[in-house]
């Protein structure tokens, strides 16, 4: 516990004296780089988890949570299917048999590589992909859909007819050539996702199998994404020589990116708070060596070496105490409000910030999680312990009558 008199001491230490303007400034330093240094963890850390919150929800809104390569009997896979979710309690939202594809988009002045997604025709307009996405037109089973920002980019609309070179050949009397096919676009789908919007166009089974001889399959979403993982194990056990994958497997190289990611800058800006704590060894040597006199007198009227210890160990903590609280507000109040910021530099600077079509998203996502914000005050303040510790321990071995006869 810590005593009146000891109180009465630390109060006076925290607030230097003018003579003692050196001590103030590299103080005020400590407090500063403390500060800066955890509402900047915050800050990012909060930026990586709402990038990573946000796009894991777009990725799992317009990609299927399971995938299972179809035999051809898409009835009997699919009650299968449905029965295997229902022994294992796992609530099925949508199945769809689905081709993926490739193909290349003609046109006047270039060419464009896209990816086609065919559906059933009885699926078509209410699968997961179109949910809710669709602009403008409409959806029926003889047009296709394309994407909004591959739409601007081939200024192409609603009734225009667009030219597709498949993957399929045809024999001429030059050898074979790609087939081209002419589809009318019905519908412009806007999904939100710039990858999506920019490279994606919507077919049926029956067009999707003109532009391609890959296989049907068949695509899940599950009520709870996190089971995917689980489900597909049962699917693979009961058909093992069936290709099934999940989300988990489709985007493991991207997360584990942004994990590496996520903990290299964690390591990085905690070095910066680790160097703007450890500045409090300086503010406490230099204030020992001012007051060693005082810790002298202290010393020969009782104290001991440990009030003396706990005096210094608490001012130098009490700095590091003001830093991390301040710092905490300003990173928090900073995060809440970093799409606005950037709204308000791209106007102020004439310069794109955060460009979706390299990130994927229309706005900066930015999630405060406030276990994380503990996690790393309690870190902060761990470090400013050790830190104002050595010095603090030194100033308790302090020889009394040396000090005194010195002075």
């Amino acid at each position: 516990m810590i005593n009146k008199a000891e109180i009465l001491i630390i109060s006076r230490y925290l607030k230097p004296k003018d003579k003692d303007g050196f001590l103030k400034v590299i103080s005020n330093f400590s407090f500063i780089g403390i500060m800066l240094g955890v509402a900047t963890l915050i800050i990012v850390m909060s930026l990586m988890n709402g990038f990573r919150i946000e796009l894991l929800d777009k990725l799992l809104s317009y990609q299927p949570h399971i995938s299972y390569m179809s035999k051809g009997d898409y009835k009997f896979e699919k009650n299968e299917i449905l029965k295997l979710s229902k022994e294992n309690k796992i609530k099925i939202t949508d199945i769809n048999l689905v081709r993926n594809s490739e193909a290349l988009v003609l046109t006047k002045k270039n060419n464009f590589g896209v990816l086609i997604k065919s559906f059933h025709k009885d699926e078509i307009k209410k699968n997961y992909f179109l949910k809710d996405s669709i602009l403008r037109g409409n959806i029926n089973s003889n047009g296709i859909g394309i994407g909004l920002e591959l739409a601007n980019k081939l200024s192409l609309d609603v009734g225009d007819v667009v030219t597709l070179l498949s993957k399929n050949t045809e024999t001429t009397p030059f050898g074979l050539i790609p087939k081209q096919f002419n589809f009318s676009i019905n519908y412009i789908f806007n999904t939100g996702i710039y990858e999506f919007d920019d490279n994606f166009i919507i077919t049926n089974l029956n067009q999707g199998g003109l532009l391609s001889n890959k296989k049907n399959e068949i695509e899940i979403k599950i009520s709870d994404p996190d089971k995917a993982k689980f489900f597909t194990k049962v699917l693979k056990s009961k058909n093992p020589k069936n290709f099934v994958y999940s989300w988990v497997d489709t985007n493991r190289t991207f997360f584990d990116a942004l994990n590496l990611e996520r903990n290299v800058m964690f390591i990085i800006l905690t070095l910066i708070i680790i160097v703007a704590a450890f500045n409090i060894i300086s503010v406490l040597t230099i204030m020992i060596k001012n007051k060693s006199k005082e810790i002298a007198i202290l010393r020969s009227i009782g104290f001991l070496k440990s009030s003396i210890c706990k005096i210094f160990i608490i001012s130098g903590a009490a700095i590091g105490f003001l830093g991390i609280l301040f710092g905490v507000l300003f990173g928090i109040i900073i995060s809440y409000n970093l799409e606005n910021i950037r709204l308000f530099l791209n106007d102020y600077l004439n310069i794109s910030i955060f460009p979706p079509e390299i990130y994927f998203l229309n706005q900066l996502p930015s999630h405060v999680n406030f276990n994380s914000v503990f996690l790393i005050a309690l870190f902060s303040f761990i470090i400013v312990l050790i830190a104002s510790f050595f010095p603090a321990l030194n100033a308790s071995k302090l020889d009394p009558v040396k000090n005194l006869k010195n002075d």
